[in-house]
């Protein structure tokens, strides 16, 4: 084999590793949405199952611009091996959780990982690709998260009622162990790295202020009353902390979020539906699945299968935006999806105990349908 085609055949191992990382990270929560149910139901403590999804969430959103500064600084392969690892020893140790405690901070240490995967994937396929090819290997990553959304609901379902819930968690060790193999065997990186500052003072107040807010409203009316000084003194903390990642970020030479950006109407506005609909998306595979187990009195895999409606419509509302972005106006399109998700959406908040199971299908379809757009439209 010449060099030219040993080089090529070391790119395509390296794509398949990192499309392995990345279907790994992106399954992750779809995987273990359907499995909560059954989490619950064995470990106990429902008031707080939320935060097995958002320990993951927010360990992975402080991680991601750390990760992409030092990776500029020191070299992708080792954070995006960092990562890798670090993801595969929080999924294990979430395997044997015994309580949901144990479980939620597992959850924290595979974002800590996962933060790594999705900015450093990206980076390498610009590094290794010219621009005219690019555009196709993020359609194929695109494919990745498309992909994900499907198979993650159904695996996490056929798992959790053929095996047991851990191995929602287990299933990532030998996906990720493959990935590991390929980048560390084929991945050759250029040894020539910029210095670049790092934000950690916007990182720090922005995750300092999240999380305070999500405590506030965990225990608010729950463990503690809402005029009660914890929960007062948790949203004076993020008060500050929110205000002060705004002036650091206005100070800062690299700053986490460019505020020159939402001069732009558009982009502000892109945005904000962006954080609306990925919210929805995220809080509807969550409940979803449990209402249908708690309900309806159906398995995992029931309830697994309860979200490809959805799935499907986000797909169809994605390819249909992908299809028109440069026939229709951005405004009409975007038009159809806030309707559509909004007569989802009107529909779902009106379930009731007694709403039939097929009209909660098409509630579903048409909710992931107004959603699908944003995954085609909102980022550009």
């Amino acid at each position: 084999m010449d060099t030219t085609s040993a080089k090529q055949a070391s790119t395509k191992f390296v794509v398949l590793g990192l499309l392995l990382g990345i279907l790994m990270s992106a399954m992750d929560n779809t995987i273990v949405a359907t499995a909560m149910g059954s989490i619950v139901a064995d470990l106990g403590s429902f008031d707080k199952f939320a935060w097995v999804t958002a320990s993951y969430m927010v360990a992975v959103m402080a991680g991601m611009p750390i990760y992409g500064k030092l990776s500029d600084m020191y070299g992708r392969k080792r954070f995006f091996l960092f990562g890798l690892i670090f993801f595969l020893i929080g999924s294990a140790l979430c395997g044997i959780a015994q309580t949901m405690n144990q479980l939620i901070i597992y959850r924290a240490i595979q974002g800590i990982g996962g933060g790594a995967l999705l900015p450093i994937a990206f980076t390498i396929i610009f590094d290794l690709f010219p621009p005219e090819k690019r555009g196709k290997m993020s359609g194929m990553f695109g494919a990745v998260f498309g992909l994900s959304s499907v198979l993650g609901p159904l695996l996490g379902a056929i798992i959790t009622d053929s095996i047991s819930w851990h191995w929602v968690f287990y299933i990532n060790v030998p996906i990720g162990a493959l990935s590991l193999f390929f980048i560390i065997r084929y991945y050759k990186e250029s040894l020539e790295h910029r210095k670049q500052k790092i934000d950690w003072g916007g990182a720090v107040t922005l995750v300092v202020s999240i999380v305070c807010l999500m405590f506030a409203l965990e225990l608010g009316g729950k463990t503690y009353d809402w005029n009660s000084i914890q929960i007062i003194g948790l949203f004076i903390v993020f008060a500050v902390f929110f205000i002060a990642f705004f002036i650091v970020e206005r100070k800062a030479e690299e700053p986490i979020i460019s505020f020159w950006m939402f001069k732009n109407r558009l982009f502000a506005t892109a945005q904000i539906l962006a954080f609306l609909y990925g919210g929805t998306f995220i809080i509807l595979a969550v409940f979803i699945p449990i209402f249908v187990q708690a309900v309806y009195g159906s398995s995992a895999t029931s309830a697994g299968f309860i979200l490809t409606p959805m799935m499907i419509g986000s797909v169809i509302g994605s390819m249909i935006g992908g299809i028109f972005q440069t026939k229709v106006s951005f405004r009409n399109l975007m038009l159809i999806s806030v309707i559509a998700f909004f007569i989802g959406m009107l529909l779902l908040s009106n379930m009731t105990p007694d709403t039939a199971r097929v009209w909660l299908t098409v509630f579903m379809m048409i909710s992931g349908f107004g959603v699908g757009f944003n995954f085609s439209l909102l980022p550009a």
